[in-house]
């Protein structure tokens, strides 16, 4: 059974690079058995013969394990900026049609987010197209109706749903000018060939999905997304993802918790660099549009302490590190500083509610944190790169260059931790 199973996780990782490990094992193996119950087969062997022999099972099985998470406005920043960007875009080229790409854009919420942010900045239907790709048909089913639900709807200022959906019973009905102003497409993004027939964009929205993939999958991604962009095109990323980008041809924008990236007019060599789980935030944010007035308001901590485990669970640090994956913060920092005050302190976690405490905008805090995991580990590349990044945009390039310089010389000396 486990065998088998393995080989199924093995599958979905040569065939579209899902790391089925970033999904809980929970979820694979409900997604496992509502496929094997449709097919009336009890042997998880027998299901994978027949998924290896069958395209069509293959992508039902990745419906069922890829289940969509996302709303309305999720995390405004990025709209924010992208209004911004366009204003001024748009001053310098007037006659050009602003091309945007919406990869993956799920069951639709992210590219209607992004038609009504280009409406509300003053731009007409005809200076902006837009397409959403995903590899989900069902989810595409569902963006192509345009009929949400109120779970679609979390930030806390509604306005937009005031004046661009109309409802009908419990459910809200995005307008047609908003709806026809989105093209969706199936497909695959790590399909060269797919990627090729987009063309090319003014700005891509990438966000919160490369945490699931393989190394290599990420690697081919990142590329893609370079040739899909023009030059000094606008790139828009998770904030679990804005390390991938760091020493790639892709220059970060200096607007705090926006996650985005240029693509950098002359590029930088053609190898790609990969990391892990980590987060920048550039800094400096400037004034918000009165045409996006829906802000959410930061979060305020819990004022109860958390609940006190006997024994923190061997996969502890993988659980919080989902939880800021998924932008609960909160719930993440909380359980950083019940980990560090129950066990002996360690560098990784540190390191982890360092980038957390970034990304909720509290820098001073985030560079004590990731000091501290300096401190017990000197040759901790992730804590130097995020130190580096936080110098640097707090007005200290000479200080940013040194700590580059210690993960140049680490890395060189193998002495990696």
């Amino acid at each position: 059974m486990q065998a088998a199973k393995q080989k199924i996780a093995d599958l979905l990782k040569k065939t579209i690079g899902l790391n089925v490990t970033s999904f809980s094992d929970a979820n694979f193996q409900r997604a496992l058995g509502t496929r094997m119950k449709a097919l009336r087969l009890d042997d998880c062997t027998d299901y994978f013969n027949q998924l290896s022999l069958s395209l069509a099972e293959l992508r039902r099985l990745v419906e069922e394990v890829v289940v969509p998470e996302t709303w309305f406005f999720r995390d405004l920043e990025p709209f924010v900026f992208l209004t911004d960007y366009i204003s001024k875009s748009k001053k310098e080229l007037s006659n050009i049609t602003f091309r945007i790409l919406s990869l993956p854009c799920s069951t639709g919420e992210e590219p209607y987010s992004i038609a009504m942010t280009l409406m509300q900045a003053g731009l007409k239907p005809s200076e902006y197209h837009i397409d959403a790709v995903d590899i989900s048909g069902q989810a595409l089913a569902v963006a192509r109706e345009g009929v949400y639900k109120k779970n679609s709807f979390r930030t806390t200022d509604l306005t937009f749903r005031d004046n661009y959906f109309h409802k009908v019973g419990d459910e809200f009905v995005i307008q047609k000018m908003i709806r026809e102003k989105v093209h969706f497409f199936q497909g695959n993004m790590l399909q060269p060939a797919f990627m090729e027939s987009l063309g090319q964009y003014d700005v891509v929205f990438c966000r919160n999905v490369l945490i699931y993939f393989n190394k290599e999958a990420q690697y081919q991604v990142i590329e893609s997304i370079s040739n899909l962009l023009r030059a000094q095109g606008l790139l828009f990323t998770g904030h679990s993802e804005a390390s991938l980008f760091i020493e790639t041809r892709f220059q970060p924008v200096s607007h705090s918790m926006a996650f985005s990236f240029y693509k950098r007019h002359v590029e930088q060599g053609k190898t790609v660099r990969q990391r892990s789980f980590k987060s920048s935030t550039p800094a400096d944010r400037p004034p918000v549009p009165a045409s996006l007035s829906f802000r959410r308001p930061k979060p305020t901590p819990d004022s109860q302490s958390p609940v006190r485990p006997q024994q923190p669970e061997p996969d502890e640090y993988e659980v919080v590190r989902q939880l800021a994956d998924k932008g609960q913060l909160e719930e993440a920092a909380s359980r950083c500083e019940t980990y560090l005050r129950l066990n002996d302190h360690s560098a990784k976690w540190y390191c982890l509610l360092g980038i957390i405490r970034d990304n909720q905008g509290n820098q001073e805090e985030a560079m004590k944190l990731l000091r501290n995991a300096v401190y017990l580990a000197p040759g901790n590349v992730e804590s130097l790169i995020q130190l580096s990044l936080l110098t640097e945009r707090a007005g200290d390039p000479e200080r940013a260059a040194t700590y580059k310089k210690r993960v140049q010389r680490i890395k060189e000396e193998g002495n990696l931790q």
